[in-house]
């Protein structure tokens, strides 16, 4: 979020020009550039580069690849801990990039061949076998792999356990091979918390004293917070807390520390003991080594400390490409118990290079703009190589694009699932989760020029978390009261344990009408947890829809007990749920347990 557009104005402004590179890497002398792209009147279009493509495709002229995966659950485990799990990922592909080739085919006993269904797999660390000869479907993700942890004491010279896996077809003639690093911490003694990551379905787990040493899932909810507004009110943290927000983001004011070092530890006291999630903003300071340092030890005693931050939109500032990194190589060595996270603002601008600094990715797609076609700002045109209009490469509301029309938030849509193709390109072992960054703010005279109505606000959430979001962080607290009140129900839901155990433990789930309609624009996805089913449903659209039939996910159980958490009613019918019609950006969250056929 570009405070430079907002009523933080020049001040900041002039503190963030301290870290950036000037002028930024790749722009002609004396062009101003926003994700690479040049923006004023005064200026011409060129190409910024930095963009990424899709791996090349082999089109048959090679054999398919099979890529074997193998990496453990948690980005980290605790000594203490008994029982640590792998997942394992088979992906056929046909994108040169992968693994080994792969034929579908395996001789048997005999002189006759099979299809290559399963592989045989292997897992061992030094001369002590973990996993033997277990066969696993081939071209499937997520297949988890309990093991012993005691295992991972037989680590390397840094301290992690180093696991060889082998997998091969069954006739022992297609090979394939991966390593999986466990890494094992000491338990802290310091009362702070440590939160680690779940690689298979992408959520924060957190313990410390608030939660008596336990593990508890959290789905990050609450906002980016004006520090004036935090030093002058910290009375009004409870207040904040009581609204269902769960995790608070202080804007920092700027300068080497970052924050004042005798009020902001009066504010992590009074989170400490609301158990408010604090994500710590070093925007204006992450390119600063020495300042890492000073800022980092007087924090990890906190309990209610979840993660780092560092570039604030470091692809439209166009930050030094290898800063992110460096930074989060230096955040690692002082507290590897958390953490760090970034926020992209750019489509497409040195994806690879911003996000190998951070854990975790936030997204600020603002949709809500006067225009994605022509900035009333800097009047220019908007498009891949020239422009800001406020959100980089939409298509809000512009013809060229019908599907963008007829689905006014599709950009979110695009840009949540983007950032996950994107590792997919860069053939990325592990996923690293997505977060959303809501339009919750509004800034007058320019690219934002009102606040999101109370649906709006929920829909921007909502379709988020629908497409793969693990947390949502609006911009910018104080809000409007509508959004406010929005925001409160929704979090409310949202903080709820039971809601939160399935979206953050479970996967979610696309849901398409039934029968399928190619053109249905209702946006739905359900998370099934044991015998429990959670259901979010969101119409997109300012005008009415037509309803639909729903079939659930729920492998033809019944689903009974139903339970209408937000928004509006369906009707329950066994498997399915339908609704004859849905209401201006209708949304739902609805919630059962599936029983017998």
């Amino acid at each position: 979020m570009r405070i430079k557009h907002t009523f933080f104005s020049f001040a900041l402004l002039k503190l963030s020009s301290l870290v950036r590179c000037e002028p930024p890497f790749n722009n002609p002398p004396g062009v101003d550039v926003w994700c690479g792209k040049a923006y004023r009147e005064t200026n011409s279009s060129f190409d910024p580069g930095g963009w990424l493509e899709p791996p090349a495709r082999n089109n048959g002229s090679r054999p398919l690849q099979l890529r074997l995966n193998v990496y453990p659950r948690y980005n980290f485990y605790v000594e203490g801990e008994k029982q640590g799990s792998f997942i394992v990922d088979t992906r056929v592909s046909d994108q040169e990039q992968y693994g080994g080739s792969y034929m579908n085919e395996t001789h048997g006993d005999g002189n006759g061949t099979a299809a290559f269904t399963k592989l045989v797999l292997n897992i061992s660390i030094g001369d002590t076998v973990v996993v033997d000869n277990l066969q696993i479907p081939v071209n499937t993700t997520g297949i988890e792999i309990p093991f012993d942890l005691d295992l991972a004491k037989l680590t390397d010279a840094d301290g992690t356990g180093v696991f060889l896996a082998r997998g091969s077809s069954p006739d022992g003639k297609q090979l394939y091979e991966d390593l999986a690093h466990v890494v094992l911490f000491p338990e802290r003694s310091d009362g702070g918390s440590m939160a680690r990551l779940d690689r298979l379905n992408g959520g924060i787990h957190v313990s410390s004293s608030l939660t008596n040493g336990a593990w508890k899932s959290v789905l990050p909810m609450g906002f980016y917070t004006r520090w004036d507004w935090i030093s002058n009110e910290t009375k009004s943290l409870q207040q904040y807390k009581d609204r269902g927000y769960n995790l608070i983001h202080p804007v920092p004011p700027g300068g080497w520390a970052s924050f004042d070092t005798g009020t902001f530890e009066k504010f992590l006291t009074i989170c400490d003991e609301l158990e408010l999630y604090v994500m710590y903003d070093m925007r204006h300071t992450y390119l600063n080594l020495s300042s890492i340092s000073y800022q980092l030890p007087r924090l990890q005693s906190h309990p209610s400390l979840l993660l780092y931050y560092t570039g604030d939109e470091p692809d439209g500032w166009t930050d030094p490409l290898n800063g992110t990194l460096l930074a989060y190589k230096h955040i690692k060595s002082i507290d590897p118990y958390h953490p760090t996270s970034l926020v992209l603002n750019c489509y497409n601008f040195y994806f690879e290079d911003y996000t190998s600094g951070a854990d975790i990715i936030l997204e600020d797609t603002y949709n809500l703009i006067k225009s994605s076609t022509f900035s009333p700002v800097y009047n220019t045109v908007c498009n891949r190589t020239y422009g800001d209009c406020g959100c980089d490469f939409c298509h809000a509301n512009d013809t060229a694009y019908p599907m963008f029309v007829e689905r006014p938030f599709e950009d979110i849509v695009e840009r949540t699932r983007k950032m996950y193709q994107y590792q997919r390109w860069l053939g990325q072992k592990e996923t690293k989760p997505v977060w959303g960054v809501p339009q919750w703010f509004y800034d007058a005279d320019s690219f934002w020029s009102r606040w999101a109505t109370r649906e709006e606000a929920v829909v921007l959430a909502l379709l988020r978390i629908n497409h793969g979001a693990m947390g949502i962080v609006g911009w910018l607290f104080p809000t409007s009261p509508e959004v406010e009140s929005a925001t409160t129900d929704l979090a409310k839901v949202l903080a709820r344990d039971d809601v939160t155990r399935l979206l953050v433990d479970c996967t979610g789930q696309r849901v398409m009408p039934e029968p399928p309609l190619e053109d249905s624009n209702l946006d739905v996805a359900a998370w099934v947890g044991g015998d429990e089913i959670l259901v979010v449903i969101v119409w997109p659209q300012y005008e009415p829809g037509d309803g639909a039939i729903l079939k659930l996910p729920t492998g033809g159980k019944r689903v009974t007990d139903w339970e209408v958490l937000y928004g509006a009613k369906w009707m329950a019918n066994g498997r399915t749920i339908s609704k004859e019609g849905t209401a201006s950006l209708e949304v739902s969250i609805l919630k059962g347990r599936i029983r017998g056929y």
